[in-house]
């Protein structure tokens, strides 16, 4: 993001939130606690919205997903620490083990 978007998201925001403010007092909320209302409310959306976040970062509630990334993850590794020279004479074994001949 540019810096002009950054700062119209922050300009459209405080339009909002003293939009709210606004009319939160004209219908008669005192502005201290119209303000304080407001500010404490956005401020619990966004925790919210954080940890959600973290949740479905740290995939408690996706424990398939969770299970599947450590299998994946751990064949991974298992293939990494093979060498070359294991892998042909594994696949050479297999291959004499079998029965069949080379071409």
């Amino acid at each position: 993001m540019n810096p002009y978007q950054v700062m119209g998201i922050i300009v459209g925001c405080t339009m909002v939130f003293a939009g709210v403010v606004t009319v939160l007092t004209m219908q008669g909320v005192p502005l201290l606690l119209a303000f304080l209302g407001v500010y404490l409310l956005a401020v619990w959306v966004m925790v919210g919205m954080q940890r959600k976040a973290r949740e479905l970062y740290d995939g408690n509630e996706h424990t398939a997903q969770r299970r599947y990334d450590r299998e994946s993850t751990e064949r991974r590794v298992r293939i990494n620490d093979l060498s070359i020279n294991e892998l042909r004479e594994e696949s050479g074994d297999e291959v004499l083990n079998s029965g069949q001949l080379h071409a």
